[in-house]
C-alpha cells in the first residue's frame, strides 16, 4: 500500500511536489474542479486517488469522506465492496483499479490540468494548521464535521 505513494514521489522532480500533502491537495483541487464542470465520474476517480493518498498519510477521516462522496454520487461504485479505502487497498482487485486511475491521471498530467485551471498551489498548504484542516477545506467541510461524521467511533 505505501509503495503506491512512494512510486508517485519517485516520479516527481525534487522541485515539483515532494510533499504528500501537496499531492493530496492537487488531486482534491482537481476533484472540486470536476464537480464545478459537471463531470461527476471524473470527480469520483479523482476522489478515489485523493482517498488513497489520504490513507497513506494516515488521514483516515479524509479518506472516509472521499469514499462517502463517491458513494453519494454512485451508490454502486466498486468502493462499496469495502468498509474503508484502507481495507480496499488490501484487495488486489481494488489495487488494479487504482493502478488504472494512476495511469489515467499521472502526477505530471494532474499538475498540467491544475495549471490549466489557473490554480497556483505555492505555499497554499502552509496557510493551514494541519493536513486534516487543509484537506477538509478542499473537500468543502470543516475538520469538526470530518471528525463527527468519519471519526474512529464512526469508522466508514
Amino acid at each position: 500500500m505505501r509503495h503506491l505513494l512512494a512510486r508517485i514521489a519517485l516520479r516527481v522532480d525534487d522541485v515539483s511536489m515532494p510533499d504528500p500533502s501537496q499531492v493530496l491537495g492537487l488531486y482534491l483541487h482537481l476533484a472540486h474542479a470536476s464537480l464545478k464542470r459537471k463531470r461527476p465520474h471524473a470527480r469520483d476517480r479523482l476522489l478515489i486517488l485523493s482517498g488513497v493518498i489520504a490513507v497513506q498519510m494516515n488521514l483516515a477521516e479524509v479518506a472516509a469522506c472521499c469514499r462517502h462522496m463517491v458513494l453519494e454520487h454512485n451508490p454502486n461504485h466498486l468502493i462499496k465492496r469495502w468498509d474503508s479505502l484502507g481495507a480496499a487497498l488490501q484487495d488486489s482487485d481494488f489495487l488494479h483499479f487504482v493502478k488504472q486511475l494512476w495511469r489515467r491521471y499521472p502526477l505530471e498530467k494532474a499538475e498540467s490540468m491544475l495549471s490549466a485551471l489557473g490554480i497556483d498551489m505555492a505555499c497554499e498548504r502552509d496557510t493551514y494548521y494541519s493536513d486534516d484542516e487543509y484537506a477538509a477545506a478542499l473537500l468543502g467541510v470543516t475538520p469538526q464535521l470530518l471528525s463527527s461524521m468519519f471519526g474512529k467511533e464512526n469508522d466508514d
